[in-house]
């Protein structure tokens, strides 16, 4: 069923590397619509002599950033809508529609939430993270973060920021090819391997492209986590 549309404007661009940019846009005529963290908005894309093209992006921002959100997006090669996202300017304004989907933090709560993502994966889990953060949550929070190199992690200063301010947030990075990095390297596949072997009290939340997420719910299925305690959006 189609949602609502909403104007909105583009007021800022995040940089994070030639084919990351995290997007910032402000609701114009109407109020934001409420939304709950891990959902997304479809964008509607002319194409000239053909039908516009729908995409689905998830909200990268918490419902607490007051009457705006944010998409990470990473520029495909050959992709229509990334390539025309990559053309827009701050002051441009264009519709979202929304929200959808059902990705969502299951209750009752576990004693540790695990959160694990590649690249702009990390989106739908920033505002879910961020949303329990910001509403008090004290029990542990992980967020294991794969990337391929070290200058360009998304939101990487700001989770930094996160895991100092909050003592039950944990930041763990990881990059995969790594120039000059001192930090975890590997897979995320690896990471959980290593550091979270035992599956008891642990939800598990992931975002990603789909191989990632396919080996990381084998990987844990093998370590003998449940299904019911492994949530996911796959991306393609």
């Amino acid at each position: 069923m189609a949602k609502e549309k909403y104007p909105v404007r583009l007021t800022k661009i995040d940089e994070y590397s030639t084919t990351v940019r995290n997007f910032h846009f402000e609701f114009l005529q109407k109020p934001r619509f409420d939304f709950i963290p891990g959902q997304f908005v479809m964008v509607e894309v002319p194409k000239e002599n053909e039908k516009p093209v729908r995409k689905p992006y998830s909200i990268a921002s918490p419902p607490h950033f007051a009457n705006k959100i944010e998409l990470c997006i990473k520029l495909v090669e050959g992709g229509f809508v990334s390539t025309w996202f990559f053309g827009l300017k701050v002051g441009d304004d264009i519709e979202v529609e929304g929200p959808l989907g059902v990705f969502r933090i299951k209750e009752p709560l576990p004693e540790h939430l695990l959160f694990v993502a590649t690249g702009t994966g990390i989106a739908p889990l920033r505002a879910q993270f961020e949303d329990l953060l910001e509403h008090g949550y004290q029990k542990p929070i992980t967020f294991v973060f794969g990337n391929r190199y070290e200058n360009e992690i998304p939101f990487h200063d700001e989770l930094l920021a996160l895991a100092k301010k909050h003592s039950n947030f944990h930041y763990l990075p990881t990059i995969s090819r790594p120039k000059n990095w001192s930090g975890q390297t590997g897979y995320v596949q690896d990471l959980i391997k290593n550091k979270f072997p035992d599956s008891k009290g642990i939800h598990v939340y992931i975002c990603g492209l789909v191989p990632m997420v396919n080996d990381l719910k084998a990987t844990l299925e093998g370590l003998g986590y449940e299904k019911d305690a492994i949530r996911f959006e796959k991306w393609t």
